[in-house]
């Protein structure tokens, strides 16, 4: 009876052991990766604005790493602006961009990095009335720093935001350059 009892002893407290190595062994190493840009002035109170994103990494994959139930990631601003929540998006970077719509605040631009190789889907965003509003929406093939400018132009007093449609090359083999109005 006590070898019996001893036995049973070994065994739970064995079993305990390898569920013990084996929860180690499937913990995520996770880093955590901050990000911030100066984004200008976006709700005209004469303050400079910044935008912050904080992304959660796997360190081994390179994988982003969500909340539960939320596959979001969150753009937070500074002096009290609300947030930007980008969904299916592997890595997001902002900047600012002229007033484009007259309200005599600057916009900015997000590139929100899709699972599709270099393509991002680029928005344009504008803040009036205390919450944030997009105003024009593409797609775009980012490879180097240099492809992040130069997406908006300003013709005859319209602007339109550029991009590059996946499917149709020009007769160079490129992208071919799309405009999408932008909304004011």
């Amino acid at each position: 009876m006590k070898i019996q009892l001893l036995f049973l002893l070994v065994s739970v407290w064995g079993c305990g052991t390898k569920k013990t190595n084996i929860d180690r062994a499937t913990q995520l190493k996770v880093g955590v990766e901050q990000n911030q840009f100066l984004v200008g002035d976006v709700n005209n109170d004469q303050e400079k604005d910044t935008a912050f994103i904080t992304l959660k990494r796997n360190l081994e994959t390179g994988e982003l790493v969500f909340e539960p139930d939320n596959d979001a990631i969150a753009i937070e601003f500074s002096n009290g602006i609300p947030k930007i929540s980008v969904d299916e998006s592997l890595g997001v970077f902002v900047t600012k961009t002229d007033d484009v719509n007259g309200d005599g605040a600057n916009e900015i631009i997000l590139f929100s990095r899709t699972n599709q190789g270099y393509w991002n889907d680029i928005s344009i965003w504008t803040f009036m009335g205390g919450k944030w509003n997009q105003i024009g929406h593409t797609k775009a093939f980012v490879s180097e720093n240099k492809d992040f400018e130069n997406r908006i132009i300003n013709e005859n007093g319209r602007y339109y935001l550029i991009g590059e449609d996946p499917w149709e090359l020009d007769n160079l083999g490129r992208f071919k350059k799309t405009r999408v109005k932008i909304a004011k």
